[in-house]
């Protein structure tokens, strides 16, 4: 996170089973439940997005001076 960031804080309430799947996903990931929710929150919210937005989808192709076949794609990777 950037320093100066605002943050906001978010309660809610869990039913006892969902409360306990978050907690056993917590611990087997050794994070606290609130990273452990602050994490889900930030990949449910990712990925309901709008990809339109996102600023990768919006990247232009580049023309490279050396001309590669796709079959040859591979050797001109990963050529030692």
């Amino acid at each position: 996170m950037f320093m100066g960031t605002k943050k906001r804080v978010v309660q809610t309430e869990l039913d006892e089973s969902d409360y306990e799947t978050l907690v056993q996903i917590a611990k087997s990931k050794n994070l606290s439940i609130k990273d452990a929710a602050r994490e889900a929150m930030r990949w449910w919210s990712a990925s309901l997005s709008d990809l339109e937005q996102d600023p990768l989808f919006k990247l232009k192709p580049v023309e490279f001076k050396a001309k590669v076949r796709s079959e040859q794609m591979e050797g001109f990777l990963y050529r030692r």
